[in-house]
């Protein structure tokens, strides 16, 4: 049970170590915690049950932290156990990321970790009970979150047994892009703008490695649109990673991603300025953009494969087909069979329509084509 509501460090690992019965010497990345902390408090216009929220959250995190230390205690091996050639789905927001990744999952052949594991990476085997009660409790969490936010249901869709997005993981570290998509943040989102998250992923690596050593099939499929900001750091910690990169046209991802923002921002503020949110993405998304060739020169040779959005929508088989021969991993007949259940079953339109316009965030329509023009033509998106 979370006892604190104060956005300040001290308090929150006050939390944590009551929680956890372990010294507040026992946690890390507290200079990054420090830094999210005092922005949450001082710019994010949250509101009380927000505040409270938010405590809980960073607290929840710390608490994973002292987990895994105490699971690698007991189980040393961990720290070696091996993460070969891991495959990371990412792209900007709103490309398609999130359909490859669930139909990847219902490949039997691959590992696809599931959101409350990712919540809960640092959890012992064969304890079905527990991880049965883990995963009622992060659907709470999710029912809870489509109450307060309901417009995200329809933006990205969250079930507590179905794969998510890894950045929980970097999560971790209080040092990831999910906060400031949550929250309004600016002087944090300066700072990490400008961060080395080597170390960060370091331990991303590390959590992978307790999920993996509780349960491994196959290789391991990871799905996050922020590793696109820090690909540098995800081919330096894991090399040998295979990345699938989604392509779809920033006139059409940036207003939609605007759209997401303000969805998960009204769940702890009642204070969003959509044209102030219009304009962080933007740049943000500009930022990449202009360093995409650069960054793309660091993955080696044969590892990374561009994917369409459009040739996804078209012919999602085929293309996870394609995908699959680049994971080395063949698309048999059962998988194809779940996979094409999967699509019957879950219609892009299953749980609303997602309607957006440029206008809406401050942006114009005309000046996002001329802007991304470059991109949609190297793309061919």
């Amino acid at each position: 049970m979370v006892t604190t509501t104060e956005l300040a460090t001290e308090a929150i690992v006050a939390d944590a170590a009551a929680r956890t019965g372990v010294g507040p010497e026992s946690f890390q990345f507290l200079a990054n915690l420090d830094r999210l902390a005092s922005s949450l408090s001082s710019e994010a216009r949250l509101t009380p049950s927000g505040r409270r929220a938010v405590a809980g959250a960073l607290s929840a995190a710390l608490v994973v932290q002292a987990r895994l230390a105490q699971l690698i205690e007991r189980h040393p091996e961990i720290t070696g156990w091996p993460v070969p050639r891991p495959v990371f789905v990412t792209g900007l927001l709103r490309t398609g990321t999130t359909l490859v990744h669930n139909l990847l999952a219902h490949h039997p052949g691959l590992r696809v970790p599931a959101l409350w594991e990712l919540m809960n990476p640092a959890e012992d085997r064969g304890d079905t009970e527990r991880h049965r009660r883990l995963a009622d409790e992060a659907q709470d969490y999710v029912d809870e979150y489509n109450r307060i936010a309901p417009d995200l249901r329809h933006i990205h869709y969250l079930d507590a047994r179905r794969p998510d997005e890894c950045h929980r993981l970097l999560g971790n570290t209080f040092a990831s892009m999910v906060y400031e998509m949550r929250y309004r943040i600016p002087s944090y989102s300066g700072w990490l703008r400008e961060r080395d998250l080597t170390e960060e992923y370091r331990y991303h690596r590390r959590q992978l490695q307790a999920l993996l050593w509780r349960e491994a099939d196959g290789p391991v499929v990871l799905k996050c649109p922020f590793h696109l900001w820090s690909v540098a750091e995800l081919v330096a910690v894991y090399p040998d990673a295979r990345i699938i990169q989604l392509h779809r046209d920033p006139a059409r991802t940036v207003p939609s991603t605007c759209s997401l923002c303000v969805a998960v921002r009204e769940a702890r503020s009642d204070q969003v300025d959509r044209h102030e949110i219009g304009r962080q993405w933007l740049d943000r998304i500009g930022q990449v953009i202009g360093g995409v060739t650069a960054a793309r020169e660091l993955v080696p040779s044969g590892q990374l494969l561009d994917v369409r959005y459009a040739d996804l929508v078209a012919d999602p088989i085929g293309t996870v087909g394609r995908i699959c021969d680049f994971i080395g991993v063949p698309l048999t007949g059962p998988a194809e069979s779940a996979m094409r259940t999967y699509l019957r079953e879950n219609s892009q339109t299953k749980h609303g329509v997602h309607r957006y316009r440029p206008e809406d965030f401050g942006l114009d329509g005309a000046d996002l084509n001329r802007r991304f023009a470059r991109y949609r033509q190297t793309f061919d998106c």
